[in-house]
This record gives C-alpha cells, sequence and structure tokens, in this order.
C-alpha cells in the first residue's frame, strides 16, 4: 500500500510536469523567420516578412497575405522593437506573486483531498508550497513575456534608404534581408 507522503511526491511530480509541459511547448511555438517594420511614404507596415523581389517590387507577408510594395517608396526598414526591461521586470514581479497565489489554490485543494491535516499522520503542507512554486516559476516567465510585449523599446533602424537609389536598394534587400 503506497503512504500518503508518496501520494504527495507523486501528485506534486504530476502537477509539475503538466506545468512544465505546457510552458515548454507554448514557449517553442515562436516564428523562424524574421520580421521587419517597413517605413514608406505613406504607410508603415508593422511586423512583415519579406519573401522576394519582384521586378521593381517587395512582396511581404504579414502571417495572412502577401502585399507588393514599391521599392522605391520604401525609406526605413526597421526590426521590431524589443521588450523594455521595465515591462519584464514589473510583469515578472506580478506575475510571480499571482502565480503563488494561482499555483497555491491548486495545492491546497490536493492536500485537502490527500488527507490534509496538521496533526501527525497525514500529509504535511508541502505539496501547497511546492505548487506555489510551480505557479510563481510560470507567473514569472509568463508576466515577463507579457509585460514584455505591452512596455517595448523602439524599434532598431537597420537600413534608411533616404538618399539610395533603387538598384542599391534592390542589392541590398536581396543581399541583407531576403532569407
Amino acid at each position: 500500500m503506497i503512504g500518503k507522503s508518496q501520494m504527495n511526491k507523486r501528485y506534486i511530480f504530476i502537477f509539475s510536469f503538466i506545468v512544465l509541459f505546457l510552458s515548454q511547448t507554448t514557449a517553442q511555438t515562436g516564428d523562424l523567420q524574421e520580421s521587419y517594420w517597413i517605413y514608406t511614404a505613406t504607410d508603415e507596415l508593422i511586423n512583415y516578412q519579406i519573401n522576394a523581389i519582384d521586378d521593381d517590387e517587395l512582396v511581404v507577408n504579414n502571417g495572412n497575405w502577401d502585399v507588393k510594395i514599391s521599392i522605391a517608396d520604401i525609406e526605413l526598414i526597421a526590426l521590431p522593437p524589443k521588450p523594455a526591461l521595465f515591462g519584464q521586470l514589473l510583469g515578472g514581479g506580478v506575475g510571480g506573486y499571482c502565480g503563488l497565489v494561482v499555483g497555491a489554490i491548486p495545492g491546497f485543494f490536493i492536500w485537502i483531498i490527500a488527507g490534509g491535516t496538521t496533526g501527525p499522520g497525514g500529509p504535511d503542507g508541502s505539496i501547497v508550497l511546492a505548487t506555489g512554486l510551480v505557479g510563481v516559476g510560470a507567473g514569472i516567465y509568463y508576466g515577463r513575456k507579457l509585460g514584455g510585449k505591452y512596455f517595448k523599446g523602439k524599434p532598431e533602424i537597420i537600413v534608411d534608404f533616404s538618399f539610395w537609389s533603387l538598384e542599391e536598394k534592390k542589392a541590398f534587400i536581396q543581399t541583407n534581408l531576403i532569407q
């Protein structure tokens, strides 16, 4: 027969495994191709991937459809802004606190279901602590990600095409930006 402390360890292991598995699978679903911010005289195209050059037009994609832009009209190409440190710290702190609260609640219920008592013979409260710590880890991870998403720095300018000829623009894009 399995003792209550061994059951608690199994609950902790199963819960931790599920949280870690979910956090790793969501973290690995990023884009493989670089996205850019493209500025023209009349438009700003945010988070577009550069696919090809078709005559004097640049073929870009926003994830849903292809768009053609006249290369002569392009004035600037930049990388999307990186997450700001303030947003990461704020999101991590708030996320860690909320993760502790959210993680401790299922741990408390698991502790009660497992026959948790404060006296001898029952499981101790380590499962509440363990699930709370898993919640802190997940809260910090996702909080930093979310905080960094909403508090961004400035875009990093790759190239300013202000005084470039059409042929120079095409050569630079073909050489450096098309993957």
